[in-house]
Parts: structure tokens; sequence; C-alpha cells
């Protein structure tokens, strides 16, 4: 009797069920669940394909997994889907799209639980199944509505955004976002809405909707405000926004409530226009009174305003902030020989190469004539500085197309920097201006940083220039070779070449005592093919007259990466000694190459393609990255001493050598380290495996006689 009334209770119960037995077979299979399934109980009581009224393909349902204890696979099949029921004791739900049922697919929601005996043994599972397709579609259309009008708003042209009730920023379309700077991911939920127009905070006209302050909106507004024609309950205004955040403007505006199903307000939206085109004789004044007519670029005004808003922002933040003056170099002769319309063509052709070496955030200006200053907001540091002004040489190094003419037009750039240089506009633009004069009468084309003694050391200046300019004629320098040993046998596997200066008064000078002389004077290129020309015709002696086949390393200056003629000075020496350009290895710092990756890439190919082998120099002391070494074509990377020096004594420093070596072992790189001077680092760097090993730890930097004699006595050395 009892067994028969419940099976009447589940046969007509509205809900869908099922039932399975303790084998999975169907034993219960109501008319709501053949409604739901279209699926006739008499096609599976007895079963166990209980799967094939929800799926294609056989898998368990829900109450199957129940049966068999194997609750921990549910997620395999119900992902992110599926809870405890917060009902049933030991049941389970979830919600899931069954696309292959009828009327083109169906959400259910089910429950499933187990059926226990006396002894609490499972016997069984019952499952309920509820259709909440016409539920899930109402949401995905509310959603899809939701989007609607979230697309309308912020596709709309009219510049609109709107608050809910608690003044909080809910729409703020894409318009508005052009019209006044500030941008919805910033304003959105928020109740910065006033920020964007006004310098302190104050209610915005939709503000005082809301909050049914209409009394206020002709006081804020003095007189402009009116209720709106069309509208009901909206008011209208015009005022003038001097703060906005992409200029002064003038904005006409309207702002109406918006009403919940209770009637009550739940927001407001405001709609914004640009109506400054109706002053365009005041906006053409303002225009020429911070832009340069002939270029577009800022003017000396806006410049100094700037500077000015920046020196505020660099002291409040303990920021570096930067300032080029950069002046053409030969612009007379060009404005002489090709007229002035060609050189106003000029003159708007390099503002516009510069402005692509900057960021947004810096500022490009013309003062006058030829001359240019850029703004640097907040440099990281000096390196970061350089680094762009490397970027701008280069750029205005390439040929400029004017009229069908090519034209090389050169540059040269003065540097301020603050606050070492000055604290105020007026010091920095006119130490900038000082440091550019300096560039242009010492090294034209070239660039200078102020410096305290600039104007007394006029003289000093010139005195060392010249001391370098007689010693490169007068043999004062000289090259000194310091031995690069295999790590394993230790035998010399080559010999980086370095420069010294034998001065008649200071005696033997160290390269970064005059290189940077060289480089701001122009005679790092002369001094360059001399360390080059010298170098391989030495190394092709030990070859011919002693038979040491070495590989020879040469560093390359920035300025002969970007002299135009390095390859073929290369070939020619090759061509006069007979030294096998794979022996000769290029080595170049990672900031060279990285101040011009498109440019350095080709070049570097050129080379790659003559046969001589390339090495970066310094590596880990600039911008490395993997993507960086596998675009590059180097055959070996020099470890910077500064990563040597503490190893045995920092697991930090170690750890980061470790993953160099590994990194470069992927990439198929030889590797170096420099500045190799205890017995620690050698073992921990043959232990690594590293290749090469340069440092005092074997031999200190000799003379090509002395470094002769040691080829002659032994190629395996032995700690000093």
């Amino acid at each position: 009797m009892e067994e028969n009334l419940l099976n009447q209770i589940i046969t007509n119960s509205p809900i869908a069920t099922f039932v399975i037995d303790a084998v999975h077979r169907l034993v219960h299979w109501n008319r709501a669940c053949e409604l739901i399934t279209s699926m006739p109980a008499n096609q599976l009581i007895g079963t166990t394909r209980t799967w094939s009224a929800f799926y294609p393909q056989e898998r368990p349902v829900m109450a199957d997994l129940i049966v068999d204890g194997r609750l921990s696979e549910v997620e395999n099949y119900y992902t992110g889907k599926y809870h405890r029921s917060p009902v049933l004791e030991d049941a389970w739900e979830a919600e899931d799209f069954f696309p292959h049922m009828p009327d083109g697919g169906k959400w259910l929601a089910f429950t499933a639980t187990a059926l226990k005996d006396d002894q609490g043994q499972i016997i069984g599972a019952i499952e309920t199944l509820r259709d909440v397709t016409a539920k899930k579609r109402a949401e995905t259309a509310r959603r899809e509505s939701e989007h609607l009008l979230n697309e309308i708003i912020a596709g709309c042209p009219v510049p609109m955004f709107v608050l809910n009730a608690q003044h909080e920023v809910s729409h703020w379309n894409r318009a508005c976002e052009s019209l006044n700077g500030a941008l919805a991911k910033d304003m959105i939920g928020t109740r910065l809405q006033w920020k964007a127009f006004y310098p302190k905070e104050r209610p915005v006209m939709a503000d005082l909707i809301i909050d049914h302050k209409i009394n206020e909106i002709p006081e804020r507004y003095r007189g402009t405000c009116k209720p709106s024609v069309l509208i009901d309950n909206a008011w209208e205004a015009t005022a003038h926004f001097p703060a906005f955040q992409s200029g002064p403007k003038w904005l006409y505006f309207t702002a109406a409530p918006l009403h919940g199903l209770d009637g009550n307000i739940a927001g407001a939206v405001e709609t914004l226009q640009d109506v400054t085109a109706q002053k365009n004789y005041e906006q053409q004044l303002e225009h020429q009174a911070n832009y340069d007519t002939l270029t577009g670029l800022a003017n000396r005004n806006l410049l100094k305003n700037r500077l000015r808003q920046e020196i505020i922002l660099a002291q409040r933040n303990n920021n570096l902030l930067a300032l080029l003056f950069l002046d053409l170099d030969n612009f007379k002769q060009i404005n002489d020989t090709l007229g002035h319309e060609v050189g106003d063509e000029v003159i708007r052709a390099f503002g516009e190469r510069i402005s692509t070496a900057v960021r947004d955030v810096d500022t490009v200006s013309r003062l006058a004539g030829d001359e240019y200053v850029i703004l640097l907001h907040a440099p990281h540091n000096v390196d970061f500085i350089t680094n762009i002004v490397h970027r701008l040489l280069d750029l205005v190094g390439e040929k400029f197309c004017i009229r069908e003419r090519e034209l090389y037009i050169g540059c040269s750039i003065g540097i301020a920097v603050f606050p070492r240089d000055g604290e105020s506009a007026e010091e920095l633009m006119s130490n900038a201006d000082a440091a550019m004069y300096r560039a242009k009468m010492f090294d034209k084309g070239g660039f200078r940083y102020y410096t305290e003694d600039l104007n007394r050391g006029a003289s000093l200046w010139m005195e060392l220039k010249q001391e370098l300019h007689y010693a490169l004629t007068a043999g004062q320098l000289e090259l000194y070779y310091q031995p690069q040993l295999n790590i394993q046998t230790n035998r010399i596997a080559g010999a980086e070449a370095l420069l010294r200066w034998n001065h008649p008064k200071k005696g033997l000078l160290l390269p970064d005592v005059f290189i940077p002389l060289a480089e701001e004077s122009g005679l790092i290129v002369p001094i360059g093919n001399w360390v080059m020309q010298t170098a391989v015709a030495e190394a092709q002696q030990w070859k011919n007259i002693e038979g040491f086949d070495l590989r020879l390393s040469v560093n390359v200056s920035a300025r002969q990466f970007r002299y135009q003629e390095l390859p073929d000075l290369l070939d020619a020496v090759i061509n006069h000694t007979g030294f096998h350009p794979l022996m000769l290895e290029l080595e170049l710092t990672e900031s060279l190459v990285m101040n011009n990756p498109a440019k350095a890439a080709r070049l570097l190919a050129e080379l790659k393609g003559k046969g001589f082998s390339l090495a970066m120099d310094d590596f880990g002391t600039g911008y490395s990255s993997l993507a960086y070494l596998r675009r590059f074509p180097f055959d070996m990377i020099k470890i910077d001493q500064s990563f040597i020096v503490d190893l045995g004594k920092s697991t930090e420093a170690e750890a980061i050598v470790r993953a160099m070596l590994t990194l470069c072992k992927a990439l198929g790189l030889h590797v170096v380290a420099e500045g190799v001077e205890t017995e620690e680092q050698r073992a921990f760097l043959a232990a690594e495996g590293c290749d090469e090993i340069q440092g005092f730890l074997y031999s200190k930097p000799l003379r090509a006689d002395k470094f002769t004699r040691l080829l002659r006595e032994q190629q395996s050395l032995k700690p000093e």
C-alpha cells in the first residue's frame, strides 16, 4: 500500500523526478520528466540508459555519480556549476545547458540525493529536474537589453553620463571621455564626476537634481540656467569650465531625473555639448598664445608654463625632469641655398621626427628659428635621458626627403637636469641653452650635459681636446691585451683589446678618463678606427710570425656604430691585414644596441653576413630580455663584472649569474665572464658551465710585447 502510494506520488508529481537503483537501472521516470525531456518512460524504465534523455553520448548523470560514490568526479562534469544543497543533507545541486534536448536545447536545474537502506547503504538515487530555460532566457534578454542600453549610451555621439541615487557614476560614454579627457574606467563606480569639470569638489547639475536641490541650480550657474522646454523636470545651463581636463571649454548641458518603478528618483542623466566654437576669436587667440603656427608644437609660452608645472610635480614627488635644448646644425646654409620655403618644410619635418622619439607625457616645443626644446617628464635616471638623446641623434641623422631632395640634418643638444642644474624654469632654460652652445662649438652633432664649470672650463676643455688630438697623431695611444681563457683548460682562447693613453704629464690614463671626452668631441670615430686597424694588424702578426691563431675582441663605440661606413672600414681592415673575419669579435653594449633596435638589427645582420663574430658586452646592465637576445645575431655574451664580484659571497648574485648562464646556453650563446679575481668565482663559473673567463685572477691587461711573450711561454695559465 505504502509503496504503491509512493509510486503514485512520484508518478503524478508536478516536479520532474526519476529514480535509479544501485546498479543504475531506471526504476521511476514520472510524467513531468517525460514532458521536460520528450522521452517516454517505457523507453527507459529498466535500462541504464538514463543519460540518453540528456546527452548524445553515454556519460553519467548526477544520480549515477552519487550511486557510485564518485562525488569527487562531479567537478569533471559540472565544472563550477554545482554545489551542495542548502536544504537536503547529502544532496547536490547543479545547473547546465543541454543543447541536444528538444526545442533547441534546455537549461535544467537539478538536485540529486542518495537513497539508503536501514543500514545506511546506498540502494539508489533520486534526482529532480526543473526547466529553467525561460528564466535563463529572460536573464539573457535582460543582460542583452542592459548591454544594448550601455552600448547605446557608450556609442552615443552626445557626451553624457549617468549617476545613480548614491551619486555614483554608472555610465560615462566615449563622447564624454573625448570631451573632457576623464576616462570611464577612472569614473565609473566613483563619486568623482566633479573632477572632470571643476578644480575643487562641488556638485554637478545631476547631483542637485538627485538631491531635490532644484532651488540651488540658479545660484550655481548665475542666471544662465532655465527649465528645459523639451524634457519635464529637466534643467539646462551654459557655463565656462576653465579647469576642464582637456582645456578650457564652454559647455551647454542638460540634466534630467531618472525614476525607478516606484516613481522615486533613482538617478539622473546629464548630456553635454561643447559650444566653444562660438568663442572662435578667443580660441584663436589662446592657440596663438600657446602653439607654434609653423609646426603646431608647443611654443615658448606653453613650454614655460608646463615646465613650471613639472617643477612643482617633481618637487612634490621627488622626481627628476630634464630639458633638452636642440639646435639644427648648418640650418642657415639650407635657408640660404634652398630658400625659406624649403627651410620651413625642414623645420616642420624636424619637429615631427623628434616628436616620435619621446613619450606622450613629454613636451616637444619650438622656441624660434631652428631651436627646439624637449621637456622630459620624470625620467627614471640620467641613463634614461642619455638613451633618449641617442635616439634623437639617430633619428635626425637619417635622411630627410624634402621636395625630392635628400637632406642630412644634424643637431646639437644641450641638457639640463632638475634639480641639480637649476630649480627654476629660467635657470633650466638658461643652462640647457649654454650646454647646447658648448656642444655646438666643440661637438657639433653631439650632446653635452650642463656642468657648473661649463663657462669657466672652456679653455681647459679645449686644451684636453687638443691633447687628445695630438695623442692620436703622436703615438701616445697604445693597446693593451687581456687574455680570455677557456675555463676548463686554462688555455688562452682569445684576447680583448683595451685602449690606454700614455699622457706625457699624467702618465698612463685608463679609458674612463678620456673616452667620454673622445665621444663628446667626435674623436671617438678616428680613435675607434685606429684601435680596430692596430689591434687586427697585431693579431695577424701573432698568427703570421708566432703561429698563434687567437680570437680578437674589439669594442665598438656608440658613435662608431652610428657611423655609416663601419662595414666598409671593417672590410678594408680585413683586406689589408688578411685577418679572418670570424676571428674578429665586435663587442657592443646592450644600451648601444637598444637605442635603435630596428637599425641595430639591420647593421648586425650585415656584419654577421660578412663573417664577423658579435658579442654583447656588459650583459645584464641594460635592457636585455629573452626576446631581444633572440632578435639579434650575437655569438657571445659577456657577463659584466658587477655580477661576478659577489660570487662566493651572495646567494642572490649566484642565482642571477646562474640564470644568465642558463638563458645563454638555452640560446646557444658562448659566455665569457669579465672581472674574475678569485678562485671562488672561477670555481662557481666552471661548475655552472661558463665557457671563458678574463680577469686579474690570471692576468691583468698587457702591452702587446708582454702579451706576445705570454703566448710564447705558455698558453695554459695558472692563477697569479
